[in-house]
């Protein structure tokens, strides 16, 4: 069976709504600051970034062109 990437897609958007979720629930439930809050949401958000990235690769070719 082949993967489509619907689950690397569910996966990016919970990570990406988890950093929101950690940027607006935590300082208004006093657990901690909006400075703590903006590194949750960033690092929630390079972590989906880099995941998605790593599954599907780059789609951009670096080598040389070659004549033939």
């Amino acid at each position: 069976m082949e993967r489509d990437g619907r689950e690397i897609d569910a996966l990016s958007i919970f990570m990406m709504g988890l950093g929101i979720f950690l940027l607006i629930l935590g300082p208004c439930a006093g657990f901690y600051s909006i400075a703590i809050g903006l590194v949750g949401l960033v690092a929630c958000w390079v972590l989906a970034i880099t995941i998605r990235v790593f599954y599907f690769g780059g789609s951009r070719d670096d080598r040389p062109y070659r004549f033939s």
